[in-house]
């Protein structure tokens, strides 16, 4: 009973999963919510900037309800509801208002935005609400609309780029055009193109990228995608811009203090091996949400990036009678990647599996060619059991006269066949993958993150690991510290796949950057030195990765109200949206945006913690939302003349009393500060409900502000 419990849970689980990454748009009528249809996106642009370790993506929607059957009159609410990549975090959220005018989204926490939203609604006003509802997953709500009219929004998110030693690459949401009802009439990708980030490329369409220019975007790179398949991956990427295996950008707070980001090759000094590499393609089309072109276009991108030197590969694949690319070993390189490939189709492999043969056939030819290495990769589950693990493990040990290597990639990510054995639940081919890789001593991998990037993945383990790795950063005048280890934290890395790392630093070059760990079972340790910092300078979305990621450590340990108090502060003053925040746009002249007017390839997208790019003309004095509850954020706007001057920023309650005090350091050389308050006083103390007043004083200035804190 027990058992047949555990099962049904770990379905329910991978069910759960599945429904989860689904995107979906939705029209209805508050007022009446029984009428409700699929809406249209009818235009999307997706401008995409590389940030280093991160590319900012931001995703320009225009919504109607075309297609829908409602009553004339009606005013709706579109309801969209999409996942980003993991490691990703959303930044920010324009509304366009009836007036022509852009709202920009405020965070604030997500129960007051909501009751805001949900008020506002209810009066029948312009607003937008963008929260984050699970790990990967969002939803955007957007009221009103006519039913002949649109609304258009901008979502922008930062979302972790792929390297290879030879390019980063960003994935693109077309997948998020699934969910129109109507197929909208313009797509497009926007970039642009830099000394840094050079020979932008876009995979899976054939159209050249087209040089333009207009007020919005300045001098850009368009890509018509006008003739997308949601069923198909794509990705902008760029040339790897590292100097010697090293990528760094720094973001100054202070002087010589602030946030650095950090994409180093692991085994920058050492040599790989050359490796022969035996590919097996088996594909059954009832066990896959992957197709087969996106298997084949996969297969060729990995051997294509992550080739080197004498490196040689093959290709067999499942049919009747088992397909070869070819009788002999193939030189990788370039050229003959693509002559090899271009005798393979979607439909040279057949829709059914065949592993035992091709499995059989695969391991003769490597026995017979020299040695090598077999990277099957499959979504069979035909040989779901230890029974029949065991007896094909034993049929295939008898082929193997030399120790054959084998690297699995599993792609079962759709009717699953599970059991249970041995204590412990099993999905399809699982117990047969995981014990013939350890027994020849290669991996075994799940599918995750699509299936472009998983093969990729296993290949890159297949050019050599580093056991026991360790990475150290330091400046030789001064620290690093608050290091957070993006993706994988693993000790064990491959040898041609980037580490990456944000953290604090403060001190000055040179940065020094140490690295040691096992490589071929032989100790190594190596150390690279930045000299010089000056073209090292990179942009505030440094901090923001830094918060995120420090956010992701503390979600993931024991949640508290601190935890959950700790978390808020970072989210609304960096500006990175969680569980607990969300973002608010409204009609209210507060919200009109000045500078969302222009996205142009210097900096591209808006993506500053403060909007302090003009200088106010008059001291002026906001707090928002207020009353509040848990949090309340004060925004200071000062004049020329007061910048650098000596002010005081405190909150008294309503006996005289100073109950808190912000430092000023902190915020020196600011026109524009956000000061956020939890209602604890300086001693970490909570304060009780009623009446606050925030002061400030100095610079001929001394106003106030009533602050109403309601538990």
């Amino acid at each position: 009973m027990v058992a047949k419990k555990t099962v049904l849970l770990f379905l329910f689980l991978l069910i759960s999963l599945k429904v989860s990454a689904q995107t979906y748009l939705n029209v209805q009528d508050p007022q009446a919510t029984w009428y409700s249809s699929r809406g249209t996106i009818e235009e999307a642009v997706f401008s995409v900037g590389s940030k280093g370790i991160y590319s900012q993506v931001s995703a320009y929607l225009t919504f109607s309800a075309r297609g829908g059957n409602f009553l004339s009159g009606s005013q709706l609410e579109t309801v969209m509801s999409f996942t980003l990549p993991e490691g990703s975090f959303v930044t920010d959220l324009w509304l366009w208002l009836d007036n022509g005018k852009i709202s920009k989204g405020k965070i604030l926490d997500v129960w007051s935005a909501s009751s805001i939203y949900e008020g506002i609604v209810n009066r029948r006003k312009d607003p937008a609400i963008l929260k984050k509802t699970g790990s990967r997953n969002y939803e955007l709500r957007v009221y009103p609309m006519d039913r002949a009219g649109t609304r258009k929004v901008r979502i922008t998110y930062m979302t972790p780029v792929t390297w290879t030693d030879s390019y980063v690459s960003t994935p693109i949401p077309i997948d998020w055009l699934s969910a129109s009802l109507n197929r909208p009439a313009n797509v497009e990708v926007i970039t642009w193109r830099t000394e840094e980030w050079a020979n932008p490329n876009v995979s899976n369409i054939t159209t050249p990228f087209v040089n333009r220019s207009d007020p919005f975007f300045g001098e850009h790179i368009k890509y018509d995608l006008n003739n997308y398949n949601t069923s198909l991956p794509y990705n902008l990427s760029f040339n790897n811009p590292m100097l010697n295996g090293v990528y760094l950008k720094f973001f100054n707070t202070k002087t010589d203090e602030g946030y650095y980001q950090l994409a180093i090759l692991p085994g920058n000094s050492l040599s790989a091996t050359p490796k022969k590499v035996l590919l097996l393609l088996d594909f059954d089309s009832q066990k896959s949400n992957s197709t087969r072109a996106q298997l084949i276009d996969a297969v060729k991108s990995a051997i294509s990036t992550n080739y080197s030197g004498n490196d040689k590969f093959n290709v067999f694949y499942s049919s009747l009678n088992i397909g070869k690319l070819s009788s002999n070993w193939i030189n990788a390189d370039k050229t003959s990647i693509t002559t090899a490939f271009n005798s393979l189709s979607e439909n040279s492999i057949a829709t059914y599996s065949n592993l035992p043969a091709l499995m059989r056939e695969g391991y003769d030819f490597i026995v017979k060619n020299g040695g090598g290495i077999v990277y099957l990769i499959s979504n069979s589950d035909q040989l779901g059991s230890n029974t029949n693990g065991n007896q094909a493990i034993s049929d295939l040990q008898k082929i193997m006269t030399i120790n054959i290597p084998t690297y699995i990639l599993d792609y079962n990510d759709k009717n699953y066949y599970y059991y249970y054995f041995n204590n412990r639940s099993y999905i399809g081919n699982e117990y047969f993958y995981d014990n013939l890789s350890k027994l020849t001593g290669g991996t075994y991998q799940k599918i995750s993150n699509g299936i472009s990037a998983s093969v990729s993945d296993v290949y890159q383990k297949i050019g050599g690991t580093i056991n026991a790795f360790d990475l150290y950063t330091t400046l030789q005048d001064g620290f690093c510290y608050a290091r957070q280890a993006m993706g994988s934290s693993a000790s064990t890395v491959t040898l041609k796949k980037p580490v990456m790392q944000v953290g604090k630093f403060i001190g000055k070059f040179p940065f020094i950057i140490k690295t040691s760990g096992s490589y071929n079972t032989s100790p190594f340790n190596q150390t690279m030195v930045v000299t010089d910092g000056t073209d090292k300078i990179g942009e505030d979305v440094i901090q923001k990765m830094w918060a995120s990621s420090y956010i992701n450590s503390l979600l993931t340990g024991n949640i508290t109200n601190s935890t959950i108090n700790e978390v808020m502060n970072l989210s609304i003053s960096n500006k990175v949206l969680t569980n607990y925040t969300a973002f608010l746009a409204l009609e209210d002249t507060t919200s009109w945006c000045k500078d969302c007017y222009k996205e142009d390839g210097k900096t591209p997208g808006q993506t500053g913690i403060e909007d302090d790019k003009e200088l106010p003309s008059e001291f002026s004095l906001g707090a928002y939302p207020n009353p509040f509850n848990p949090q309340v954020t004060i925004t200071i706007k000062l004049t020329a003349n007061m910048i650098g001057k000596s002010i005081s920023f405190k909150i008294y309650n309503m006996l005289g009393q100073v109950v808190k005090t912000f430092n000023i350091d902190d915020f020196k050389g600011k026109s524009i500060i956000n000061l956020v308050w939890n209602g604890k006083d300086d001693e970490g103390r909570q304060v009780s409900s009623g009446i606050y007043i925030f002061n400030v004083n100095g610079a001929g200035i001394n106003k106030s502000l009533k602050l109403v804190y309601m538990k």
